[in-house]
């Protein structure tokens, strides 16, 4: 993956691209595993070096008939973009249709509203594998925003976007004798802005699972400032069987009751 020097001398350089190279060669081979499973032939996904384009470049370099999905992480509102060549289009609809076949015809044309929504589970599946993959580095929310099937709906919708910076990568999808692939561009900022822990994780240096900080939440009445004192108690008007609010810095909300456990203090889990 070739460099890209940002104005702040950041550089997309080959630890960084380790990471993400990593994660993306993981989601691979953990999807090759589960379609091989689903679909009862062998599936094998490769992971091709990614390189940087403009996404003007990515759009022009999709041959017609092209189906083209924006994705939206909604953590960041960023868009990330999935090509799915018509000879692959093929082949998936036909292994979600219950064909074990391995002389697929391309599709001579995109996909439509249908065929788009039969693809919805298999698409789903490669979100769900790219977020447990990126999770060591931060969390994704990834869902389809919206198709496009020609370039001409690309220069008019997304004008703005033209010139943003991309990484590219390139799954190799092989079945039988059958091979195709799949694209994926994210936005290099993207990417930089979690640089530091894509070299962590190019180096193992990070744990399969992040850790989040908590935080127990307790309401009290109004307290007077003169009061807090050492020593002073406070009763919180919060019964002892009630549990209490336990918030992580992912977002998620947990019911608790504190106690103790082996000496230490313990938080029990209700909800």
């Amino acid at each position: 993956m070739q460099d890209a020097v940002r104005p702040k001398d950041k550089p997309l350089n080959y630890e960084v691209s380790g990471g993400l190279s990593r994660i993306f060669a993981e989601t691979a081979e953990s999807l090759s595993a589960l379609w091989s499973e689903q679909f009862g032939v062998e599936v094998d996904l490769g992971l091709e070096p990614g390189k940087v384009r403009t996404f003007r470049q990515f759009a022009y370099a999709q041959q017609p008939p092209f189906n083209v999905a924006q994705i939206r992480n909604r953590t960041d509102h960023t868009s990330w973009w999935l090509a799915i060549p018509s000879s692959s289009a093929s082949v998936l609809l036909d292994l979600l249709l219950g064909s074990k076949r391995v002389d697929w015809e391309p599709l001579a044309r995109s996909l439509n509203s249908v065929e788009t929504e039969i693809l919805m589970s298999l698409l789903q599946q490669v979100y769900e594998s790219l977020e447990a993959h990126w999770r060591p580095v931060t969390e994704l929310n990834l869902s389809i925003f919206q198709w496009y099937h020609e370039l001409s709906e690309v220069e008019v919708d997304l004008q703005d976007l033209l010139d943003v910076e991309m990484v590219c990568l390139k799954w190799r999808l092989t079945i039988g004798q059958h091979q195709s692939h799949l694209s994926m561009c994210l936005p290099v900022n993207f990417i930089l802005a979690w640089s530091k822990k894509l070299v962590q994780h190019h180096y193992g240096e990070l744990p399969l699972e992040p850790h989040h900080q908590a935080t127990v939440q307790l309401e009290v009445e109004s307290i007077n400032l003169a009061d807090l004192q050492v020593g002073a108690v406070f009763e919180t008007g919060h019964s002892l069987d009630s549990p209490l609010t336990l918030e992580l810095s992912n977002g998620d909300l947990h019911q608790v009751k504190l106690g103790a456990q082996e000496g230490m203090k313990a938080i029990q889990i209700v909800e």
